[in-house]
């Protein structure tokens, strides 16, 4: 098991994610990673307009994946 992390681009700042968590592999912390994009966007207090982005990131710090914030049943 490996530690990904998951911060957060969101209206210009970056929300650092100090804890992370295990995965099995790379393809697994890249699916959680849009399961998170999935449920900030399903928030019904949540800006569209503000630019999130969900970041997956290796404990070296190697971006494995970007998943962008949008509208619920959008792409």
């Amino acid at each position: 098991m490996r530690r990904y992390f998951f911060p957060i681009f969101h209206n210009g700042e970056m929300q650092m994610d100090e804890t992370g968590e295990l995965f099995g592999s790379s393809e697994l912390a890249a699916q959680h990673g849009a399961r998170v994009a999935r449920d900030i966007a399903s928030d019904p207090d949540y800006d569209h307009a503000s630019g999130t982005v969900v970041f997956v990131v290796d404990a070296s710090g190697a971006e494995i994946a970007r998943h962008r914030v949008a509208s619920v049943g959008s792409a």
